[in-house]
């Protein structure tokens, strides 16, 4: 039995878990490229390559961000309809590059978001002290979130209070309060939307 479980826990450690992800699934959206073209049909993105799939009829057409002007996707799994805009924007360096965001809350200031899939390692114990601890590795969907203002410039948001304030600062005393009497978390994503909201309310 021991043998057994020992040889169970060592294969369980060497595995890798996934899921399927938002950006794998096809959805119905409308896509605009720069050209002023547009394309209805069956949408997949690709966030990490910045890349488009549309599937309209019998044709598939894929397009990379400098060709994208917007596009949108009734998402199922979510119930709702998402959109996402090409940007211009450095992610690794200051040169700037067409990227896509999704637009979570559009006003004075906007919140953008790109997802990621990140690898997560846990550990695994099966409870017995002759045998080995085991860790597994499984891909988990996440998020960085920007912000966007009226003359376009786009900031990195660090999911800190330093960073969130450099953006508001032109009302920080009236969101800091609306974010304590609220008991909101700066690093959640539906409390973020609430507190820009608020901004764009108030400013």
């Amino acid at each position: 039995m021991r043998k057994y479980l020992i040889i169970f826990l060592t294969f369980i450690g060497t595995l890798t878990f996934a899921q399927d992800f938002p950006s794998e699934i096809w959805h119905e959206g409308k896509l605009v490229l720069v050209s002023e073209d547009t394309l209805v049909g069956k949408i997949k993105y690709d966030m990490k390559q910045d890349i488009v799939q549309v599937q309209t009829g019998e044709k598939m057409f894929t397009y990379g961000a400098s060709k994208i002007f917007y596009f949108d996707i009734f998402d199922e799994t979510v119930d709702y309809y998402r959109q996402f805009y090409t940007l211009p924007y450095g992610l690794i360096s200051n040169y700037k590059i067409p990227v896509i965001f999704e637009v979570l809350m559009e006003g004075n200031i906007s919140l953008l978001t790109r997802e990621k899939i990140s690898l997560k390692s846990s550990q695994l114990n099966s409870g017995y002290s002759y045998s080995p601890t085991s860790v597994y590795s499984r891909e988990v969907l996440t998020y960085d979130y920007f912000f966007l203002d009226r003359v376009g410039n786009i900031t990195a948001y660090t999911l800190k209070k330093k960073s969130l304030m450099a953006v508001l600062k032109k009302r920080e005393q009236q969101v800091t309060k609306f974010i304590r009497s609220n008991g909101l978390h700066i690093d959640r994503r539906s409390d973020l939307i609430r507190i820009i909201s608020f901004y764009n309310g108030i400013i």
